[in-house]
Parts: structure tokens; C-alpha cells; sequence
């Protein structure tokens, strides 16, 4: 018996058109804005000060937590190596126990949502 497959995924499991690359520079300036940051230093190729290199770990956690871009992904467009992505996640996931912290990221996520739907050409609705 041959087994065909479908021309184009069930729009359950179809892949947003937007690229990793639009995203990232998306969410870069959302995490640049929460901390008080230009845009450009979290997009750095360099480390830079403490606060851009924390500011640019949780830009990138939230490219993989809230769009589910994988570490390969968010490390070609920040510069970076896909363990260091994976070390970004754990340092922030970790510096969650911050009631705090937690909660400005839970914001962050929330915008994130928003953001997502504004890039894919979905009305704000109710956001």
C-alpha cells in the first residue's frame, strides 16, 4: 500500500510563515525596551555589559519558550552557538524563582503573544 502525504500540513500543525529571523529582532526589542536597553546591544556580537548579555538571554527564551524556535534557529540569528541558546534558557528559567522577575517575564510573554499575532496579520483583538 503506498502512503501519500498531504500537499500542505492540517492548519493545526502548519508553521507560521514569519521568519526566526523577524521574530528574533522582534522580540529583541521588546526585551531591549523592558530593560531599559537599545536594541542593538542585545543584538550585539558581543557580550557586552551584564545587562545586555541578561536582557539578550531572555530574548532569546522567549523566542524558544513562546514561539517554539528551536536553539539552532535564535543562535544563527543572535550570533551565537546553540549551546549558548540552551544556556540562555536555563539561566533564565532558573532566575524564575524571583517572584519578580517571574512576573515582568510572564509580561513579557504575554506582549510576545501579542507581538506574534500583530507579525502573522491577526487582529488584537482582546489583547
Amino acid at each position: 500500500m503506498l502512503l501519500t502525504c498531504p500537499s500542505t500540513p492540517p492548519a493545526t500543525t502548519r508553521r507560521s510563515p514569519i521568519s526566526a529571523r523577524r521574530i528574533c529582532h522582534s522580540i529583541a526589542g521588546l526585551a531591549a525596551a523592558e530593560f531599559g536597553l537599545d536594541a542593538a546591544a542585545v543584538m550585539s556580537s558581543t557580550r557586552g555589559a551584564p545587562c545586555a548579555a541578561y536582557a539578550r538571554q531572555v530574548a532569546m527564551y522567549l523566542a524558544h519558550v513562546g514561539f517554539a524556535l528551536s536553539f539552532e534557529a535564535i543562535g544563527r540569528v543572535f550570533g551565537r552557538d546553540r549551546t549558548t541558546v540552551s544556556h540562555a534558557c536555563r539561566v533564565v528559567e532558573d532566575s524564575r524563582d524571583d517572584a519578580k522577575l517571574d512576573r515582568r517575564l510572564a509580561v513579557l510573554e504575554i506582549m510576545c503573544v501579542a507581538c506574534g499575532e500583530r507579525l502573522d496579520g491577526t487582529p488584537d483583538v482582546g489583547v
